[in-house]
């Protein structure tokens, strides 16, 4: 479980992927996949994500597509997260009433770490029935 230093002083666990069950995998994948299409629908309507004047593609965009993206990053919080120094953790109530910062920090350190290339042995070695080039 990696340990994470969050703004305002907050430290967090979060999960390994190989940690998690596989409920937490498919309800993450589901969100994922959802978000992939809204962001699909923007690029082929000219979203360029580090170009401004590009970025009024979102307000064309469907309640529910904006829904998607935002869902992604609570999706990968309250399913990733293990324990940190705020106490209890976030509900699918009150997630997004994190400071921004922290949730958006928080969900870009849980993408990363579900998005590894998991690995297969205790001991970290690479699965023994998988092909090699020897």
């Amino acid at each position: 479980m990696p340990a994470i230093n969050l703004p305002n002083d907050v430290s967090a666990i979060i999960a390994t992927r190989a940690e998690l069950s596989e409920r937490s995998v498919r309800a993450i994948a589901r969100s994922f996949m959802a978000a992939g299409a809204t962001v699909s629908k923007m690029t082929s309507m000219g979203f360029v994500e580090t170009d401004p004047s590009t970025w009024g593609v979102y307000n064309q965009l469907a309640d529910e597509d904006i829904e998607s993206v935002n869902a992604y990053q609570s999706v990968l919080i309250l399913n990733m997260l293990k324990s940190w120094s705020r106490g209890d953790l976030p509900t699918a109530d009150n997630v997004q009433d994190l400071p921004s910062a922290l949730y958006q920090t928080l969900a870009a350190a849980c993408a990363e770490e579900f998005n590894r290339t998991l690995e297969f042995g205790p001991d970290g070695a690479n699965d023994p029935k998988a092909p090699t080039d020897a």
